[in-house]
């Protein structure tokens, strides 16, 4: 009986001893896996970037701009003037300086994506009608306007400040209906805002 149980015990601890090093050769493997940056071409950036958010990527570009406050922030374009990217420093890759403006250069990081729906919209909407004193009413028609009046007079005896404001007023919820019809058609529910936290950047000779 003593030696049916000294002969389990040993094969327990076989078992147990077999199992720990195939997890430590498991978890080795894992550590040495290594993971590929998947290619974005700047100029089809839109079409490429969907799905790959949090995932390693790689993509080349013109820098543009870079923060003068740090060199924490660079902006890189492809083609595409309008179309401009936000590279974001890292310990991994250092910061960036004004001498790389005007240079392309391969950027290796994590694209990180911001989502804006709806209901950030609505509330973007109710800051700017309340910081400027506008309500609407059920139809969307203006309600009640009650903007300071501050400031000098020009020569016809208005207000300039006050009709600087209305005017901020119309522009910024212009903007908010362009980004409310631009939800409804990706269709999706949302916006995408993406940029990359660097890991490493290399300039393209």
């Amino acid at each position: 009986m003593k030696k049916l149980l000294l002969s389990m015990a040993i094969a327990s601890f076989l078992f147990v001893s077999c199992d720990c090093e195939d997890n430590s050769k498991e978890a080795e493997k894992t550590e040495n896996v290594v993971v590929v940056a998947q290619k974005i071409d700047i100029n089809k950036f839109d079409a490429q970037a969907d799905g790959l958010a949090d995932k390693l990527v790689e993509i080349t570009g013109t820098c543009m701009h870079t923060c003068s406050h740090g060199g924490t922030k660079m902006f890189i374009a492809g083609t595409d003037p309008d179309f401009r990217l936000k590279i974001t420093a890292t310990d991994e890759s250092g910061n960036f300086n004004q001498e790389m403006e005007g240079k392309d250069y391969v950027v290796i990081g994590i694209l990180d994506e911001y989502r804006m729906d709806m209901a950030e919209i609505d509330k973007m909407e109710a800051d700017v009608l309340a910081e400027h004193g506008v309500e609407i009413d059920s139809n969307g028609d203006v309600k009640e306007k009650d903007m300071k009046h501050k400031g000098h007079k020009d020569g016809g005896g208005h207000d300039v400040e006050h009709a600087e404001e209305e005017g901020s007023c119309a522009a910024e919820l212009t903007q908010i209906a362009d980004l409310r019809a631009e939800v409804k058609e990706t269709g999706k529910g949302y916006l995408s805002f993406y940029s990359v936290l660097a890991e490493s950047y290399k300039e393209v000779k």
